[in-house]
Parts: C-alpha cells; sequence; structure tokens
C-alpha cells in the first residue's frame, strides 16, 4: 500500500470551513488569489497541490500517452509493410496495448482541453463506451473510394482512434460486422483475404497517424502553450487564469476523479453484471460482449489502471512512487478529515485487490462464470465504497460541488 505524503499545514476546523465557504463571493480581478478563495484554501497551499498534481502526475501521463500512440504508429506501419508476418502483428497489438494502458490513466483526468467542443479531442482518442464496428467497416471501404482525398481527421470520433483500432487488430476475421442491409458492405467479405487485410491496415494506418497528432495536440493543450490547461491551474485565482480561485481549480480536479463512478462502476463493471441498464441477465455469456475491451481482452486492464490514475490523483504521487501533496492532505488540513482520507485510501487499495484476485482471469471470462461473477462483484462494491464516500464525505468536508452528470445517481 503506498505511503501517504503529510505536510505540516495549520488545521482548520470543520465549523470554520463552513463559515468561509458561507463567506465566497465573487471574482476581484485582483492580481492575487482572489476572496473566492475564502475556503480550505485559505489554510491549505491548494495551489501547490494543484502545482504537484499538473506537474508529476497528469503531464507524465500525457507524455506517456504521447510516447505510446508514436510507437503504436511505427508499429502498424510496420505489419502494413509486411502483411503476412504474424511476429508484425503481435508487435502491433502489445503497442496499441501499452497506448491504450497510458490513455486508460488520462481517463480519470478529463478536464480543460479534454472537454473542449464537447469533448472532442478526448473522443477522437478513444470514443468509449460509443463504439460500432460496422461504423469501422464502413470507413475502410470509404478511405478505399476517396483514396489520396481521404481526411480522416474530418471523420466523426466513432470512425477512429483506440477503439477503431482494437478492431482491426484483434478481430479474428476479415468479414464485416455489419447487418446485410448495410450497402456499402454488401461486397466485402467476397473480396480476397490478402484485399481485404491490405485495405484495413492502410486504415489502421491513418487511424494511427491521426491518434499521434491528437497526443501531441493534447500535450500542448496541458502543458507547453503559453494558455495552456496547466498555466490555469497553476495559476489559479490571478487574472492570467480562467479559474477565479483555486478552490474552482480544485473542483475542476475533483470533478474528473468522477469517472470512477459513472464510467468504472456503473459502465465497467455493473453493466456486465446485470446489476445496471438491463443488457444482460447475470452470469450469461452475453454478458462478455459488455466488458469495455471484449476483442483484447484486457478490460481488467484497464479496470486497474483507472483505479491506480484514481489512487495516483488523490495522494498526488507520481507513478513511481514518488510522493507530493495531494486530495489526501487536503482533507487532513480539515479536523477529523484523516479518517476520512484514510478510509478512502483504504477502500482504493481494497478494489485493486478485488480485482488482482481475479488473477489469470480475463474480465470478459469472469462475467459469464460463477466463481467469476462473484469475484467482480466484489470489484464493484469496493469501487462503491469509493464512490459512496466520493460523493459525501470528500465533496462535503471540501466544500466542493457534485459534477452534474453525477448528482443523480442514487447508487
Amino acid at each position: 500500500m503506498p505511503t501517504r505524503f503529510k505536510v505540516p499545514v495549520p488545521l482548520i476546523s470543520v465549523l470554520s470551513a463552513i463559515i468561509a465557504l458561507a463567506g465566497c463571493g465573487g471574482s476581484g480581478g485582483s492580481d492575487t488569489i482572489s476572496s473566492q478563495n475564502d475556503s480550505i484554501c485559505a489554510s491549505f497551499a491548494c495551489q501547490s497541490m494543484l502545482e504537484n498534481i499538473a506537474d508529476k502526475v497528469v503531464t507524465p501521463m500525457i507524455q506517456e500517452f504521447d510516447t505510446t500512440a508514436g510507437t503504436l504508429d511505427s508499429a502498424i506501419t510496420a505489419w502494413q509493410a509486411d502483411p503476412n508476418d504474424n511476429a508484425l502483428k503481435t508487435a502491433a497489438r502489445e503497442a496499441w496495448n501499452a497506448a491504450m494502458l497510458a490513455w486508460q490513466s488520462l481517463e480519470v483526468v478529463q478536464t480543460g482541453p479534454m472537454l473542449e467542443n464537447s469533448s472532442l479531442l478526448r473522443d477522437s482518442i478513444y470514443s468509449w463506451p460509443s463504439v460500432s464496428t460496422c461504423v469501422v467497416d464502413q470507413e475502410v471501404i470509404e478511405a478505399e473510394v476517396q483514396g489520396n482525398s481521404y481526411d480522416i481527421s474530418s471523420r466523426t470520433p466513432l470512425r477512429k482512434g483506440l477503439d477503431a483500432l482494437e478492431y482491426i487488430l484483434y478481430s479474428s476475421t476479415l468479414d464485416h460486422t455489419c447487418p446485410s442491409t448495410t450497402t456499402k458492405t454488401e461486397n466485402w467479405n467476397t473480396r480476397s483475404e490478402a484485399e481485404r487485410l491490405a485495405l484495413r491496415l492502410s486504415y489502421a494506418k491513418a487511424a494511427s497517424a491521426a491518434l499521434v497528432t491528437r497526443a501531441n495536440e493534447l500535450q500542448q493543450s496541458w502543458v507547453t502553450d503559453a494558455d495552456s490547461f496547466r498555466h490555469d491551474l497553476v495559476n489559479a485565482g490571478n487574472t492570467s487564469s480562467n479559474f477565479a480561485s483555486a478552490q474552482e481549480a480544485v473542483n475542476a480536479i475533483s470533478d474528473a476523479l468522477f469517472y470512477i463512478e459513472k464510467q468504472v462502476k456503473d459502465s465497467k463493471l455493473a453493466e456486465p453484471l446485470g446489476l445496471k441498464g438491463g443488457k444482460c441477465t447475470q452470469g450469461e455469456a452475453d454478458c462478455a460482449n459488455f466488458v469495455e475491451n471484449p476483442l483484447s481482452a484486457r478490460s481488467k486492464e484497464h479496470l486497474r489502471q483507472n483505479l491506480l490514475a484514481f489512487q495516483q490523483v488523490f495522494l498526488g504521487n507520481a507513478a513511481n512512487g514518488s510522493q507530493g501533496l495531494g486530495f489526501d492532505d487536503l482533507i487532513d488540513a480539515v479536523n477529523g478529515g484523516e479518517n476520512v482520507s484514510a478510509a478512502m485510501e483504504a477502500d482504493i487499495n481494497s478494489a485493486l485487490n478485488a480485482i488482482d484476485a481475479l488473477g489469470g482471469t480475463s474480465l470478459q471470462a469472469a462475467v459469464t462464470d460463477v466463481n467469476g461473477v462473484n469475484l467482480v462483484k466484489g470489484i464493484h462494491e469496493s469501487t462503491k465504497n469509493i464512490t459512496d464516500r466520493l460523493k459525501h464525505d470528500f465533496l462535503n468536508i471540501l466544500g466542493l460541488s457534485i459534477p452534474a452528470a453525477a448528482a443523480g445517481d442514487g447508487d
């Protein structure tokens, strides 16, 4: 279990925090932290915490994804040059595994540029849970029809990104997946395997190249540009930042953490367990279709990465274990907060241990097996403990607001 980092910050009482929050006003437009910061951030180095999370936690995640996206593009280029080389196919899959694992960390910190334009940048990289293999089949053909004039950047997110690449790299057949009524794919299955594979790999190359572009765009908008989101975070409360106060910037990071609530707990676990949405009957074979990544069978690994990223942000620790200011320290700045932060840390570790209890069994296999279902239910229950505390104790003690998407969830 990671060692939590404590700093000698002044403690304030819950009552003092409530009084301070009640007195918050609008932004005064000064070059110093505004009066809106008369809250928990008045007695804690919130800007130091934001700087640590931005520089030691999120930026390395972005850099890792940028690197792995480049490696994936190179691996697909190599396989495209020799489609019959199974070693190159395996290397391309492994490169996708690494890029997807890196992205799963960033899924938990969706804020700033990843939310702009209705999350266009995020969805162009990974559109899940909106996925369609039939749409990808049609796009492969559209790219062939348009030839050199084809521009993948103008295509909708559902047709590209990591989810489209999973389908191309991991599909066990070259046949299309569209209904027989789909005109565009009606002659696809009659074409030779060599021709179909070549066309799919040509499209995969376009998709992986676009992924590199999007990864660079994310790095620039989050880190390197003069008006980057990182600049907004660490200068919160100053006129050069889009955040009127440090508390507002802290709330933006807090909002992102609710990915664990809506996507991990509900979509990645409850749905394939038949606990939400009525998509399958618990334990039945079709439940395997509702895990996040059924083709690569790496849903378990991606789920674990989400929780590890959540843990990093909560503790403020770098991936290598280097300790820094995080939300646990912010909570500990309130009298009695130590109990809340310790409980949340224990919940996170319990969820990670529950995932590890699956051993070598994939999540896809587990949700269709009696013993596996019980283990996955344990992961769901452990994750629910995190999100229950996140929605109540965490928000209440820090005076933060709940994201609109999570406000109506009574689970």
